[in-house]
């Protein structure tokens, strides 16, 4: 048996396990749960999946130069690269900020940071480690996410940036966020 008909019964294999395994899912309004997070997978993505991993890759390799390639032509852009994960972009997006190369709107150390009081860590950290003050604002219940009729509040001479996410697949009015941010010739990062 040749590697590529061996390969091509490992993913029909996969395919049929899925079906079996995840079946189709049905949607009842108002009875079937959403998780806040978490994979939502069928068939394809598990036949998708094992087949990069038989390329040898669990996070990069030839889907995710394709995807990339895709992106940075959806943009508009020469190139596109993508992270690990979403904590990683953060992470890099934020200390992307604080490069020399952007002179005088870089940030620096002890410049204040808005974001969201009851985030996940991985918006928050990227402010601490580089010595960036975060000031938390409030949520609204039930969508947790920022009270943007606050943000003038937050607002200081040394406020030079805002970075939120949207909580649990609540977007947060990014209209409002932008339009403040770009107000006030801040930075903003939302993840």
């Amino acid at each position: 048996m040749s590697k590529e008909s061996l390969r091509k019964q490992i993913l029909e294999l996969v395919e049929k396990y899925a079906d079996y395994h995840v079946g189709p899912q049905y949607f009842e309004e108002g009875m079937t749960p959403i998780p806040p997070s978490g994979k939502v997978i069928g068939s394809k993505e598990l036949s998708m999946m094992t087949d990069s991993v038989l390329d040898g890759w669990l996070t990069t390799g030839r889907f995710n130069e394709k995807f990339q390639e895709a992106l940075a032509h959806y943009l508009g852009r020469k190139f596109a690269i993508t992270t690990n994960s979403g904590s990683s972009a953060n992470l890099l997006a934020l200390s992307a900020l604080t490069s020399t190369k952007l002179g005088e709107k870089r940030l620096k150390e002890g410049d204040e940071v808005i974001t969201v009081a009851a985030g996940f860590p991985t918006t928050v950290n990227p402010i601490i480690l580089q010595g960036l003050v975060p000031v938390f604002l409030d949520v609204e219940i039930p969508q947790y996410n920022i009270k943007v009729e606050r943000l003038e509040e937050a607002l200081s001479p040394k406020t030079r940036a805002i970075m939120i996410a949207h909580t649990l697949g609540n977007p947060f009015n990014l209209n409002r966020v932008k339009e403040f941010a770009d107000k006030n010739n801040l930075w903003f990062i939302e993840d």
